[in-house]
């Protein structure tokens, strides 16, 4: 199998949830009853669960992206950010065309029950061809993550954040999202070693 290009990848649609909750996280810092900080735990968890997210190569909650590619990289197209949830649409320009043109999802199988996610042409099918215009003739639109729910996500995971987050607060530094600093307490690392994806 050939590996697909993974260079060019957009968030389509961020998580509508993030992986834990500012309650728990307050939980662990013995703030159940303080406001005060509630607008900056929130940060730290979005920025703690997006540094979480790249290290491990996972998408946490449902997150939708589009694949850019440049040709069809063989008869099987694999997917970033496991787990794959569904592939929405897989669009491209046409040489006949010369528009923007949806591929026909009965022309494809995806598989959502490995990793990564995959889209397979089927056996009777043939890739459609593609437009000359530089870059960008395919975009593949799909949904990822656990789930939509907090409770979807692995209690690794949830914990990790959680404790990335709460470790920034106690500590404050300059955190730089999709990043997780060598000053983690050695149990993050752990858990997070636990649930990486490594592609092969």
């Amino acid at each position: 199998m050939n590996q697909t290009p993974w260079e060019r990848i957009v968030t389509t649609t961020a998580p509508v949830t993030e992986p834990v909750s500012l309650n728990r996280v307050k939980r662990s810092l013995g703030l159940d009853n303080v406001r005060d900080f509630d607008g900056t735990l929130t940060e730290l968890i979005l920025s703690a669960a997006g540094a979480v997210s790249s290290d491990l190569g996972r998408a946490l909650t449902t997150t939708t992206y589009t694949l850019y590619l440049d040709r069809w990289p063989g008869r099987i197209v694999q997917l970033p950010y496991p787990p794959l949830i569904a592939v929405d649409s897989i669009k491209y320009w046409g040489d006949t065309t010369e528009t923007l043109d949806t591929f026909s999802s009965s022309s494809y199988t995806v598989a959502t029950n490995g990793e990564p996610g995959l889209i397979a042409l089927n056996e009777d099918a043939t890739w459609p061809s593609l437009m000359d215009r530089g870059v960008n003739p395919i975009e593949i639109q799909y949904q990822a993550g656990y789930g939509a729910d907090q409770d979807d996500v692995p209690a690794t995971i949830q914990a990790a954040v959680t404790m990335t987050a709460a470790m920034w607060f106690q500590q404050p530094q300059p955190v730089v999202t999709g990043t997780i600093a060598t000053e983690l307490p050695l149990s993050v690392s752990r858990l997070i070693d636990s649930e990486r994806f490594v592609r092969y």
